[in-house]
Order: structure tokens, then C-alpha cells, then sequence
């Protein structure tokens, strides 16, 4: 069977994070014996496609002019929507346009479409290929889009009458959804760390990745882009609490993002040991995972209620077996993390 995945984010070489999840369910598709013709955003980086070969083949498509941020790679497209303005949301719709275009191509060589995210991915292959069976995912970021604009529930009922197949990352989305579509839809699939990378850790932290990795105390460890629904300005607060209770407590956020700046002045203030070592590879961060104490994901809802879903790297901590702490209020967050690392902080 030949399946048609389009999706706005694809791993752009060995060890890209970013998108790595569709890159992961691509090799499902292909151990099940599947070929698998992938259209993806492009951020302008990769290489010339090769000639198609093989079960699988990756065409990207341009998501920004030249010259301009690329839309779904950096700060990511939930962020780039919001501060773009105008232009932003001129290059989204063309690059929909163009996937829609790439797609209408290739659609008699298909079996089956599956969609990641479903704006603009699921529309997409809803309009280019109706009469095939279609399957899509909902990630996050793409249900929070649905839910900002003005006929985002419009799109959500299309979608259902289409008959595609939804899939979504948590029962919470699911629900979020259903109150867009008027009615609980789809069902939850999980996307699971893949156990070759993010195999589980015994006991505790590994001394000797420790000490390569230059940690000598406890060691809080983030994952994500460095804006501002990660959280990690909120982070910075929780473990300075931590450390005024006397546990020499260090973090470290493995990306990067525009927020960099803003937290590195905050952890100067804070008298927070901060690390960024900026974007590394899925392999660097299961490293880090193995050799941290606790990984600690502080993710917040926006002003304009946008949150997450699943965080793939929650999934990828949790599958290595290191303590996780899931919390977005800094002082509750300052007590979970000292619980994880035997610590006692002091009230407010």
C-alpha cells in the first residue's frame, strides 16, 4: 500500500527533533511493508531531493518566501502566526496553496492520505483527495488555532463530515475538538517514543554520562523551543526557590528560541545555574535524559488559551524512566521538584 503523508514539520536530517514524531510513525508505516510518499514544509536548508527510490520519498515544500523565517521550524508556526501579522498569514496561505498543489500531483499513486496536524495538513487532503481514505492527527497546536479563529469550528464540522479518520495525541484535545465539531469524535492514539533511542534508564542518573556531560549536582532538565508557552520563565522561579532552600539544584533546557536572551537575564537575576546548550540531537537528548535527575515540564496556558497537548519530549522522558514533574505554578512546581530530588522547600 502507498500512503500520501503530508505534514507541516519533518525531520530535516538524522537526529532532527523537529517534527521527529511524524518521523517515527514514517518508520512504523514503512516496518509494516508500506511505502510512504511524504510532503513536508521546507525551511530552505535541505538538501536537493533525491531522485525517488525505495519505499520511501520526501518532497518539501517552500513554507516561506526567500529571505523570510520559515514557518514551521525556529519559534514554531503557533508563534510565528501570532507576532507575523499580515505577511505571516499571507505566507501560510500560500503555503497551503502549494501543498494542496504538490498533493493534486501525486494523489493517483495513493491508497491512503494521513494528515499531521490538522490545520492545514487534514484540510488539505481533504480537499485533494475526498474519495480516499484519510486518516489525521491532532497534535495541539493545531486544535488551539481552530479554537482562536472565527470559523475555526466551521473547519472542525468539515472535517467531521469528511469522514477522515481523527486521531488525537490526548483525551483533552479529543474533548477540545468535540466542542468545536458539536460532537466527541475521533479516538486517541499515542505516539510512543521510539525504545531504540529512548531506552529505559536503570536506577538512577549514569555516572559516567554525568560526568561527561560536566553535571556534578542535582540536575533539573527541560526539552523544548525557548517561548513562552514552555513555561520556563515560570521554571527559573521554581528552582531558585529550590536553591534559597539550601539544594544546589542546576538546570539545563536543551533548544532554543527567542527567548533565550530573556532567560538567561533571568537566571543571572535569579542566581539561577542555567545551561543552553541550544537544539542537539534526539540522541544528545536521551543522553541528557540519562544522565539528568528529573525532567520538568513547566508548560502554561497563554492569555489567549492556547496550550499544549502531549509534549513529545514528556513522552521520551517518561519511556527512559527519569522522575518527571508535570506542573506549570512555580511554587507548586518548586515543591514537586524538591520531592523528586529529596529537597524541602521553605514556604513563600
Amino acid at each position: 500500500m502507498r500512503i500520501g503523508l503530508l505534514t507541516t514539520s519533518f525531520p530535516r536530517a538524522p537526529g532532527d527533533y523537529a517534527g521527529s514524531f511524524v518521523g517515527d510513525r514514517v518508520e512504523q508505516l514503512l516496518a509494516r511493508g508500506h511505502a510512504v510518499d511524504v510532503l513536508a514544509a521546507g525551511d530552505g536548508s535541505e538538501p536537493a531531493a533525491p531522485p525517488p527510490a525505495g519505499a520511501l520519498t520526501v518532497t518539501r515544500v517552500p513554507s516561506a518566501p526567500p529571505g523570510r523565517a520559515p514557518l514551521f521550524y525556529g519559534a514554531g508556526a503557533p508563534e510565528m502566526l501570532e507576532r507575523g501579522g499580515v505577511a505571516t498569514l499571507l505566507a501560510a496561505a500560500r503555503f497551503s496553496a502549494a501543498l494542496a498543489a504538490a498533493a493534486a500531483e501525486r494523489v493517483a499513486g495513493w491508497d491512503v492520505v494521513e494528515a499531521h496536524w490538522l490545520v492545514p495538513s487534514a484540510l488539505v487532503a481533504l480537499s485533494v483527495a475526498p474519495r480516499l481514505p484519510r486518516r489525521a492527527y491532532g497534535h495541539s497546536g493545531d486544535v488551539a488555532l481552530l479554537e482562536r479563529i472565527p470559523f475555526g469550528g466551521a473547519l472542525a464540522r468539515q472535517l467531521v463530515r469528511g469522514e477522515t479518520d481523527l486521531r488525537f495525541v490526548t483525551e483533552a484535545l479529543r474533548e477540545r475538538f468535540a466542542a468545536l465539531a458539536g460532537r466527541r469524535v475521533g479516538r486517541v492514539v499515542e505516539l510512543p517514543a521510539p525504545p531504540t533511542v529512548f531506552a529505559p534508564r536503570r536506577g538512577g542518573p549514569d555516572h559516567t554520562l554525568r560526568r561527561g556531560l560536566g553535571l556534578d549536582a542535582p540536575t533539573l532538565l527541560a526539552v523544548g523551543r525557548l517561548v513562552p508557552i514552555k513555561g520556563h520563565a515560570g521554571l527559573l522561579h521554581a528552582c531558585a526557590r529550590v536553591r534559597a532552600s539550601g539544594a544546589q539544584a542546576e538546570l539545563v533546557i536543551l533548544g532554543d528560541g527567542p527567548e533565550r536572551r530573556r532567560l538567561e537575564h533571568g537566571a543571572r537575576e535569579l542566581g539561577v545555574p542555567l545551561r543552553l546548550p541550544g537544539f542537539v540531537s534526539r540522541a544528545e537528548v536521551a543522553r541528557w535524559l540519562h544522565a539528568a535527575d528529573v525532567y520538568v515540564q513547566p508548560s502554561i496556558v497563554l492569555s489567549n488559551g492556547r496550550r499544549e497537548g502531549a509534549p513529545l519530549a514528556t513522552v521520551e522522558a517518561r519511556a527512559v524512566g527519569i522522575p518527571v514533574v508535570v506542573e506549570s505554578d512555580p511554587g507548586l512546581l518548586a515543591g514537586a521538584i524538591a520531592s523528586a530530588i529529596g529537597a524541602s522547600v521553605r514556604p513563600a
